[in-house]
């Protein structure tokens, strides 16, 4: 259990919430994908930690991210002209370029030069990668580090990018990502067709292994099979909001990255990152389970159960759900916007999900008193080695020694 004044530390993000000031000032947060951002089309509206933004592209092809409120009455610059590598307010004709200097004002009659230049308009850093569009939001001109993962230095072609706008908490999706062992159980009609997953069904209470690293830990599930062997999986968490998924089958390079962020307190992108450092990413491969951008089959909410079809029940769906991805977000929607953690009673399947709590939770406390994340000290050359990893492990073998890369 979590108490509230702690659940809140964990979850809120709006206004001056702790977490929320700490994602802002010490992470690059993804926010769309590039493909959305088209030069000279229309600017992308991004809500981010309960604030409001505008993404667009120049007819130079460069990104960038202002507020979305125009400096001059606050109409919304989601309507504005991308036009000459600057966005053209549609209300009085305000012109403001991509680094965020406001150029034009007619309706200045008195030296608008010198008024433009005494403007503040909101301008963020904004750059591409791994076929994102990252933002920061903190205070400042220095950037912290960029997340080199190995997902962000591959060609386009080797990823695949799929996201959805759910209303949950954000922390509520990192849970979710860290917990093996609901999979062979709520996921149980979709591991059976998926390579070495279907192990994960033969053994649905995995001992947890915890291993901290200096971005986060390994969250190690070993299950014990039944000619003695162990089948190992690791997931890597990496603050604040990314969890590495070992591969569906231990001989595939493909690995998938998922992120949990916080559109504000009850509202979280989820997006889902499938990449391969060997070969091109096939965008219909695992379409069945990774199909993610149409939730309109939970539109109808706690009233309708979000969907869930009872007659499938009856006929060998386990859970009502016609997709892997759909489980998973309609059992975190029915905990509400905001999960209520004072009442739970955990066991020892849920030792991954409490290391991130307790973990999230040091964090935003130690940044409170000047402390920045340790992640701030992890080059690139650290975060292109992070990689999820699985194996079926002989018998009395240790974990540690079939991964001596692990840091404890």
């Amino acid at each position: 259990m979590l108490p509230p004044d702690q659940n809140d530390l964990l979850t809120r993000v709006e206004g001056d919430a702790p977490m929320g000031q700490m994602l802002a000032q010490h992470f690059w947060i993804p926010a769309l994908k590039s493909s959305a951002v088209v030069a000279d089309g229309p600017p992308i509206k991004v809500r981010l930690l309960g604030r409001n933004y505008v993404v667009f592209r120049t007819t130079e092809g460069k990104v960038s991210c202002l507020d979305e409120r125009c400096p001059h009455r606050g109409a919304s610059l989601a309507l504005a002209r991308n036009e000459n590598c600057a966005l053209r307010c549609i209300f009085h004709g305000w012109k403001i370029d991509a680094a965020g200097e406001v150029t034009e004002v007619p309706t200045q009659t008195t030296d608008p030069q010198r008024f433009a230049k005494s403007v503040k308009v909101g301008r963020h850093h904004a750059r591409e990668a791994g076929g994102l569009v990252w933002l920061w939001l903190g205070k400042g001109d220095k950037p912290p580090q960029f997340p080199h993962f190995e997902f962000t230095t591959l060609p386009v072609e080797r990823v695949s990018i799929r996201m959805a706008t759910v209303n949950f908490n954000w922390f509520q999706g990192v849970e979710a990502n860290q917990d093996s062992s609901h999979v062979g159980i709520l996921h149980r009609n979709f591991v059976g067709g998926l390579g070495n997953l279907q192990m994960m069904a033969q053994n649905s209470s995995p001992l947890y292994e915890v291993a901290g690293t200096p971005y986060g830990y390994q969250a190690v599930a070993l299950r014990a099979m039944a000619d003695g062997s162990t089948y190992m999986r690791i997931t890597e968490f990496v603050m604040p909001w990314y969890s590495f998924i070992p591969p569906i089958d231990m001989a595939d390079s493909e690995r998938m990255a998922i992120i949990a962020v916080p559109v504000d307190d009850r509202t979280t992108n989820m997006i889902y990152i499938r990449y391969d450092n060997e070969k091109t990413v096939d965008p219909e491969h695992y379409q069945r389970i990774l199909e993610t951008e149409d939730f309109k089959i939970l539109s109808g909410g706690e009233r309708t159960n979000w969907g869930q079809d009872r007659e499938a029940m009856r006929n060998d769906n386990f859970s009502g759900f016609h997709n892997l991805v759909l489980e998973d977000i309609a059992v975190q929607l029915s905990m509400g916007p905001i999960a209520d953690r004072s009442d739970e009673q955990l066991c020892s399947g849920d030792k991954a999900i409490i290391q991130a709590r307790r973990l999230m939770l040091r964090t935003v406390q130690a940044s409170g008193e000047g402390t920045a994340p340790p992640t701030e000290e992890l080059g690139p050359a650290g975060y292109t080695a992070i990689r999820s990893r699985a194996d079926i492990l002989p018998e009395g073998a240790d974990w540690r020694d079939a991964c001596g890369q692990v840091t404890l």
